[in-house]
This record gives C-alpha cells, structure tokens and sequence, in this order.
C-alpha cells in the first residue's frame, strides 16, 4: 500500500481571536487530522508541518503558509492537501483555478473536509468547480457590501479608515476623528504660508527650514514610518485634502464630515484658488513625444530628468529637469534643467562619431550590400513579371480584346522598375555611406520620426549627465538592428551633405553586460539668460550671448547719430526709437567696455554670468576694473 502524504492548510481572515489557547485555526486542523486519521487504512498519514495563515485575506495569493504549501509541494513533500472548507484555501476562482493548476502539475489532490471534496474522483472535481463559483460570488458580494457601506458612511461625514492623516487620530472606540495639536499646529503654518508666498517650493523651503516633519505613525503590522522632511509632493497632498476644512472625500463628491476642522473654509477656498491658478490642480505638464523620455538620469543626484516645456511669446521650450531639484527646493543639483535640443545635439553627436568607427562602417557596408542583393533580386522578378503581363495584354489586343488603359499602366510600371534597377547597378560606395553618416541632420530626420523613436530606445539602455560630461550606454544588438534598419529604408542611397566636422574625443568603455559606455566631454553656458550645453569640439563656435551683441552694436549706431548730428539729445534718440531715455542711456555705456573684453563676447569666450542684465546695472569706466569685476583677471 502506498504512502499518501498530506498536508492541512489553514486560514483566518482577522487576527481577532487568535491570541486564545485554542483557535479557528487549532479548529480546522483537528478536523483535518481527524479526517486524515479516518483514512488510515488508505495509508494517509498527516505531515507534522503547519501552513497557517492566521490575518491573510483569502482574495489573492500573497500569503506566507501558501507560498511554503506551494512550494513543498513543487519539492515532491506532498501528495494531497487538506482544507476544512474550500474558501479556507482561496475565495477568488481565479487564484484557484492556479492552485488546481499547480496540483495536476505535481499530481497533488485536494480535500475539503466538511464539504466532501476530493478531487482524486470526476464528480468531486465538478463539485468543486460548482463550490468554487459560489465562493468567488459570496466574496464579489461582499465586497459590494463593503463598498456600499463605505459610501454610505462618507455620506454621513465619517472617517473609513486609510493611511493616518497629519493633524488628527481615530478614537480607538467611535472612529471618529480628534485634533492632535501639535500636529494641527504644522497643517496651519503649512496653509498660512502657502496662502503668502503662493509656492509649493517654497513652502517646503520655509517648512524644512521650520524643521516641520510629515506624520510619524505605526502600521498595524508593526511597520514604523517616521517624519521625514517636506517635499512638494507630500506637501501638496497636505493642500489638497479637504478633509482639514471638515469635509470627507468620496471619489469626486465632498461630503460635511462630523470631525472639527482645522483651518477655515475661507481659508481652504483661498488655498485652492490659489493652486489652480498655479495650475497645481492640474496634471503637470509633460512635453509629449520628447524622444529620450525615462532615457536620462542626473549624474550627481542619481535620479531621472524628465521632460517638460514652459511656453514664452507663443513659443515652446523643452526641458529635460532633475526631479531631485523639483521635489526638494534646497536640494542643490549643479544641473536643474537641460534644454531638450541641446541633449538631443549632444546625444546625435556621439552617435555620428560612433557610426564613423572602421567597425561600425563595415558593419554598415555590409548590411547597405546585402540589402542591395536582395532589392535588385526583387525588382528583377517584378520587372520580368510586368513584362509577361504586357506580352499578354498586347497578345490579346491583337486578338481584338484590347484594354488600352491597363496596357498603358503596365508599360509605365514597368518603366518604373526599369528605372529602379537602372539606379542600383552602380552600388552604395564607402564615400555615400560616410557622407550618409555624417550628415547630422538627415541623421536627426531618420532616427525620430514616431515610428523611429522604439528603434532609438533599443540601440540606448541610458544617457547621464554630469556638469562636465555626458554618458551613453548602447545595446550592442540595438546598434546592429539600427544599422539594419538605415540600410533597408535606402537611407544610404539619398542625397546627403558631406558635411563631417572635426569631433572631440570620444572615451569608449565596455561594461561586463556587452554593453558600450561612450563619454564626451560637456561644457554649459547660459546664453541670453538660458542655460545651454555643448559637446566642445575642436574648432568649434562656442555660442554667443546674441542679447550683448545686439546692444553692442546699438551703442556704436546711436553713438555715431549723435555724433554726426542726426539726433541733437539723448531725449530725442529715445523719442526717435520709442523707446525710454533711461534705457538708451544704458545701452550707450556698452560703448565705454574695454576692447578686449568685447572681442571676447564676440568670440563666446567671456566669463559664465556676463550678461545683458549684468551690463545694464553698471561697471566701472576704468578697463582694468571693469576686467577684474567681470573675472577677466585677478
């Protein structure tokens, strides 16, 4: 007689009750040993382990014991698993239709001892699917319950539990909700100034320099979460909860709740109008399509950059910013934001110099040619096709069934493929494909259109940005489905500018998993009041604040009117530009700056923080001064 070795699992759902001598739990094993016993002269015997899971839930299958059943179970422990009733092991016909699935797997069987289940049988097998579905519909119905006692508690102003809110605690007893001062006192000073200043971030600056924490609170499992420093996310979760104004949230509908509020409704009303003209009641603004999206992370803070776009005169500009520095206004990043097409510049120059590498541009001639085979097979057998149907319908024109229209535009297809393999003869040369890697922007063009953007993130697993350099690592098999890709969409054979500037060094570094790390150096420079960033390569034009060199020659032009006498005042220069005296006044000091110090401008090689605004405040008319002020030398 074989050994049959069975397991009894058990479950409660609370945990109310367990602490006693003998619980639910001591309950449904007795009588799974006690059914166990009674088939002895089966050879069942009952394993010593215990599977309880006293407090879990049977609605999912995230469950210690259950995970220890199953996977004794997968190690051949088991060969039939006992319940006391069949919703002991899951109410959910899904998770159960798992388990079954499990069980045939390692020819385990299941009994329900109260029920009379064993699915050794056909009809204990139909009888458990029969069981199973009213289990799943008794748990569907209590959670409508559940639900709509929810629902009608919050329409009559009470608190249904959740994660602990600063300012307040449920009485143990009623549930109802009581003010802890200390923390109400926090909620207040968090409203009041965000009624003064208007800012999330700083609110969260002053409320961190307060030394204010977010709620210290205990979890019924035993879990400590304690006050940590403000953030405007948690901070706008503060403003936002309507509950601190004495009303209950459901979904979308507010409802007048029995607890004491801890601001005023005016004040709640202010605070509101004043985020929503923010546009913090808003989702935030996301720059859709920005084609390095979840890409790029900031080295120094070691978070994401996501992008983002402001709007200015009806234009867009589109940012790349670090979240640490979103999150946190005291968090010092030496990054912030990246503009988004001076990332996708530096980014595209990498890969131009890395597709110009003797590897990668055999890699691509061979690609370019065998693609070239299979096109020119290809319009060989349509052009013999076309013309077997143009022999056929002149054979039947001569027959008297002539269709002069389709004879006419079989003749012009086949003109056209005529035409197609006349191009071919002559293949993609070593020269098309350089000048076909070198041009940036036909580059640009092929690699993001929509379609194009997945490729892209296949050949970069990320790009990190430091202040001083920019990283890359690829995918070895996305560079080749890339090279593939350019190759089949005739990329090579099109018109391109041989346009191939000198580049900088790039560092090229090959990481344990296959992957390709590329480094160039960065520099950044704020032109015109934005920051920007560059890829500095030899040669180069470093870009120049357009706004100085403007009013440069704005100086030299109305200096020369009134030195000639086509204006006899400053007062009626202005009147002539329509614009104001003091302003032109400004301008006109540009003319006193130290020559030196102008060719610099001129050449995008002045000081970080010499701007039109920092002209304008003033500087000294001694040029040595004026050098030392603007850091041209000590």
């Amino acid at each position: 007689m074989n050994e049959n070795r069975c397991a009894i699992y058990t479950r409660k759902s609370v945990e109310d009750g367990l602490e006693q001598e003998f619980n639910s739990l001591d309950a449904q094993r007795e009588s799974g040993e006690n059914y166990i016993a009674s088939q002895k002269h089966n050879g069942w015997i009952c394993l010593p382990e215990r599977y309880d899971d006293g407090g879990w839930s049977g609605g999912n299958m995230e469950r210690p014991a259950l995970k220890q059943l199953i996977a004794d179970i997968a190690a051949g422990k088991i060969d039939t698993v006992v319940c006391y009733k069949i919703d002991r092991l899951s109410r959910s016909l899904i998770d159960f239709a798992e388990m079954q699935t499990v069980f045939t797997k390692y020819n385990v069987n299941f009994v329900s001892v109260t029920q009379e289940i064993n699915t050794n049988s056909s009809s204990g097998r139909m009888m458990l699917n029969i069981l199973m579905t009213f289990a799943q519909f008794e748990r569907e119905v209590i959670a409508e319950r559940v639900r709509d006692k929810i629902a009608a508690s919050k329409k009559r102003g009470k608190f249904c539990g959740g994660v602990p809110v600063l300012g307040y605690l449920p009485d143990p007893r009623t549930k109802k909700l009581y003010i802890v001062e200390e923390e109400a006192r926090t909620v207040r000073t968090l409203f009041e100034k965000y009624l003064i200043f208007g800012s999330l971030k700083t609110v969260v600056h002053e409320a961190n320099l307060l030394g204010l924490k977010t709620k210290e609170w205990i979890s019924s499992k035993g879990r400590k979460h304690i006050g940590k420093p403000w953030d405007t996310g948690t901070l706008y979760r503060i403003l936002s909860n309507p509950i601190y104004a004495g009303y209950i949230r459901h979904y979308n509908e507010q409802y007048e709740g029995e607890h004491e509020p801890i601001i005023s409704r005016e004040t709640w009303t202010k605070a509101q109008a004043i985020m929503r003209g923010n546009g913090c009641a808003t989702p935030r603004r996301r720059s859709a399509g920005q084609p390095f999206t979840g890409l790029v992370k900031c080295g120094h803070c070691h978070c994401a950059m996501t992008p983002t776009y402001t709007k200015r005169h009806g234009k867009k500009y589109c940012y790349y910013i670090c979240q640490a520095s979103t999150k946190n206004p005291d968090h010092v990043c030496p990054l912030k934001r990246i503009p988004a097409g001076d990332l996708e510049q530096a980014v595209l120059r990498q890969l131009s110099g890395l597709f110009r590498a003797p590897s990668i541009l055999r890699e691509t001639l061979a690609a370019v040619r065998e693609r070239e085979v299979v096109m020119r097979n290809d319009l060989v057998k349509n052009r013999d096709s076309l013309q077997a149907q143009l022999n056929d319908l002149k054979k039947n024109a001569l027959d008297g069934e002539a269709d002069f229209e389709e004879i006419k535009k079989a003749g012009e297809r086949l003109v056209e493929v005529k035409q197609q393999l006349r191009t071919l003869k002559e293949p993609v040369s070593e020269e098309e494909v350089i000048a076909a890697l070198s041009d940036t922007a036909g580059l640009w063009n092929f690699l993001f259109p929509g379609a194009r953007r997945e490729l892209l993130r296949l050949l970069l697993r990320s790009i990190e940005i430091f202040e001083d350099r920019i990283s890359l690592t690829l995918n070895p098999d996305g560079l080749g489905e890339l090279t593939s890709e350019m190759s089949q969409t005739g990329y090579f054979a099109m018109e391109h500018e041989d346009a191939r500037e000198e580049l900088p060094e790039i560092a090229q570094e090959a990481l344990p998993d296959g992957s390709l790390k590329l480094t160039m150096r960065l520099a950044a420079k704020k032109v015109d009041g934005h920051r920007c960033v560059m890829i500095p390569a030899p040669g180069a034009e470093r870009p120049r604040q357009s706004a100085v060199l403007r009013a440069i020659h704005n100086a030299q032009r109305w200096s020369e009117m009134l030195i000639e006498g086509e204006v006899k005042s400053i007062s009626e220069l202005a009147a002539r530009l329509e614009k104001k005296p003091p302003y032109v006044t400004r301008i006109l000091r540009l003319n006193n700056l130290a020559p030196d110090i102008i060719e610099a401008i001129y050449r995008g090689d002045e000081p970080e923080g010499l701007s039109l605004a920092r002209l304008e405040k003033g500087f000294p008319d001694d040029w040595q001064d004026q050098r030392r002020e603007f850091g041209f030398s000590t």
